[in-house]
């Protein structure tokens, strides 16, 4: 097993800063944000953030996941590994 020495320090963020490129998972995957956290702490190796948020269509509002990453090739690498399609 490889140890991450990032893992010894929170990387997990509450809030979703504005410079981390993120993906919206919708609120019915809701059961799956811990396998969720957990992929990504395997996989990736920066700073990450799972937020709930409110997004509005046509009028109306609906309640969405967002999952943030700081590091671009992190943010690659879970958007190809399919766990936002499931």
């Amino acid at each position: 097993m490889k140890i991450n020495p990032k893992n010894f320090f929170n990387r997990q963020l509450n809030y979703l800063p504005p410079h981390f490129l993120n993906v919206v998972i919708s609120e019915d995957q809701d059961r799956g944000i811990e396998k969720i956290r957990s992929w990504v702490y395997q996989h990736c190796s920066g700073r990450f953030s799972i937020t709930k948020d409110v997004k509005f269509e046509d009028g109306k509002t609906r309640p969405i996941n967002l999952v943030g990453f700081e590091e671009p090739g992190d943010f690659t690498l879970f958007a190809l590994s399919g766990l936002t399609q499931k």
